[in-house]
């Protein structure tokens, strides 16, 4: 998958996260994992983007982004049940 196509999907996630954040915080999802979100978003598309990936590890961020992106949207999915429209707010429609 390429790295742009995992920013679009991941600023998808984190926009609807933050949208539905109350009810992610009641099943676990805290403010610190929104925080390294925006920071991975950041980072990634800097380093992707610009030559200031010459001294990082791209594909590791890359991977912690995904990751990240994943349980966010697991836990949406056991949040919301698998079914649920809301769940389309977490999908990046290209």
């Amino acid at each position: 998958m390429s790295t742009e196509i995992i920013l679009h999907e991941a600023t998808a996630v984190l926009q609807a996260a933050l949208h539905h954040a109350s009810e992610l915080s009641e099943v676990g999802v805290t403010d610190d994992e929104f925080l390294l979100m925006r920071v991975l978003i950041t980072s990634v598309a800097a380093h992707s983007y610009t030559s200031l990936g010459k001294n990082i590890d791209l594909h590791d961020e890359v991977h912690k982004l995904k990751n990240l992106k994943d349980v966010i949207v697991r836990t949406a999915e056991k949040r919301f049940g698998q079914t649920n429209k809301v769940l389309d707010e977490f999908r990046y429609v290209a």
